[in-house]
C-alpha cells in the first residue's frame, strides 16, 4: 500500500491545509483472497463511516458483515485554523472532505447464488473538526456528514480520536 501526505501553512502561517491520498492492492499469487488477506477502511481513514462500514457485502445473509476488498484508495483533504479563543484554551478547528472506497474481490457469488457488488462504488463526507490539546494529548472531534453512500454502508456521524505522545 501507499500513502503521500502534502501539508502547507497560509494565512501568516495560522491555517493549515492538509492532503493526504491512500491506496493499496492485493494480488494473491496462489488463488483467491482471503477475508483476512483484503483492505478494510478504518474511521480514521474515512471518517464518515464506521470501521469496516464501506466496501462489497454479501446482502442476502443476516450478518451482512463487509467482506473488504483487493483494492482500496483515500484522499482526505483538510483545513485546520484558529477559532479566535485564547491560545491557554488549546481549542482549533478544521474542515474536512474524504472521497474514497474499497472495491474489487476474486469471487463475486454470495450466499444463495446471488452477487456480490464489489464494484468502484466511490463514497464522500463533509465535516468539521475540533482540535483540543488536553494533558492526555491531543483530542480530535470530528463531526461528519456522508455525501455520497451506499444503503448497505454503516455511517458515522461523530468520531472522538485521541493520539498518544511518548
Amino acid at each position: 500500500s501507499f500513502l503521500g501526505i502534502a501539508e502547507r501553512d497560509i494565512m501568516r502561517e495560522e491555517v493549515t491545509l492538509r492532503a493526504s491520498f491512500e491506496a493499496g492492492a492485493l494480488q494473491m499469487l496462489d488463488g483467491d483472497s482471503r477475508l483476512s488477506d483484503r483492505f478494510f477502511l478504518s474511521s480514521r481513514q474515512m471518517r464518515g463511516f464506521e470501521a469496516n462500514g464501506l466496501g462489497p457485502r454479501d446482502l442476502n445473509v443476516a450478518n451482512r458483515d463487509a467482506l473488504g476488498g483487493n483494492y482500496f484508495a483515500v484522499a482526505r483533504f483538510e483545513a485546520a485554523f484558529p477559532l479566535g479563543l485564547p491560545d491557554e484554551y488549546g481549542i482549533s478547528g478544521g474542515l474536512f472532505y474524504d472521497v474514497g472506497s474499497v472495491w474489487g474481490l476474486d469471487d463475486t457469488i454470495g450466499a444463495r447464488g446471488a452477487q456480490v457488488d464489489d464494484g468502484l462504488n466511490w463514497r464522500q463526507t463533509i465535516g468539521v473538526s475540533v482540535f483540543w490539546d488536553t494533558a492526555l494529548g491531543p483530542l480530535r472531534f470530528n463531526f461528519s456528514h456522508p455525501l455520497v453512500s451506499e444503503s448497505y454502508d454503516l455511517t458515522r456521524e461523530f468520531d472522538l480520536t485521541i493520539e498518544a505522545r511518548f
